[in-house]
């Protein structure tokens, strides 16, 4: 792990937590970057000469003359591979982003930053793990919205990932800090209001008069901020980074070996920084 030497504003007593959060972030990128999950880029399949020819003849995407040919399990794992790659990839971009934000004290952009892989990619993440059928709803549901969930299917999504997971997590507190509607300090909130100057459908998260959201913060509001950042993202991107691990797991034919040394850097790391 490289150690940062500028933390530009941030103060001293959140650089360990940062820190950790940025490790997190580049073993996500690993699954990118190391050739050892080379499987997420390429897949290879043996056809004879005739099929070839059959899948050559036609103009057609190769994904529509598979599916024509019905080589459903190939295509499978075709578009499943590919969608984990991508949502992996946008999810190094928002949160690496994100974490910079936080440094230069950009606090609107890092909160806006942080939406996208927390409420939209985890919801895909959880559902390809735990959905069967969702692969073949999103290549043949048409009009199928694959983040479109309610807040029981979404607790339901975190318990049984969770579960997974071996309940290293408390449900309870996922599901708070990143989907409760009802709960102004959850992901959904506050990035909502970053997002937005004016708030009012939710009165946990209303604009207050003679104010807009994000606009007129003060020192004490950036401090406020911060200890929200490193007292919850660490375990949310904890959360995150366990689940696509077994995506990419589940999905691949990597070693179980290499997956659990990435667990033990990360919990060694988070031990030594002391993150909850």
């Amino acid at each position: 792990m490289t150690k940062r030497v500028e933390y530009y504003y941030l103060p001293k007593k959140y650089w360990k937590k940062h820190s950790y959060c940025e490790f997190v972030i580049s073993q996500i990128e690993e699954l990118i970057m190391d050739e050892r999950f080379i499987e997420l880029k390429v897949q290879t399949f043996e056809f004879s000469k005739d099929i070839i020819d059959k899948i050559n003849v036609s103009d057609e995407h190769l994904f529509d003359r598979m599916s024509e040919l019905g080589f459903t399990n190939e295509l499978t794992k075709v578009v499943r591979t590919q969608l984990i790659l991508s949502l992996i990839m946008e999810t190094c971009y928002f949160i690496q982003e994100s974490l910079l934000c936080s440094l230069k004290m950009r606090m609107t952009v890092c909160f806006t930053l942080l939406r996208k892989p927390f409420l939209e990619i985890l919801i895909l993440v959880m559902r390809i793990l735990n959905e069967s059928d969702f692969i073949d709803k999103f290549n043949n549901l048409e009009g199928f919205d694959p983040i479109k969930t309610t807040p029981n299917e979404k607790r339901d999504l975190i318990i049984k990932t969770n579960y997974l997971l071996n309940d290293l997590f408390n449900n309870e507190d996922l599901y708070q800090y990143i989907f409760d509607k009802d709960f102004g300090d959850s992901l959904f909130n506050i990035t909502n209001n970053a997002i937005h100057l004016y708030t009012d459908r939710n009165p946990v998260s209303a604009t207050e008069k003679q104010n807009l959201n994000f606009i007129f913060g003060t020192q004490e509001n950036i401090d406020d901020m911060w200890e929200y950042i490193y007292y919850n993202i660490p375990m949310l991107l904890t959360f995150l980074a366990f689940s696509i691990d077994l995506l990419v797991f589940k999905s691949t034919t990597v070693d179980e070996g290499v997956f659990l040394k990435r667990h033990k850097m990360r919990e060694k790391l988070r031990k030594r920084y002391k993150v909850d």
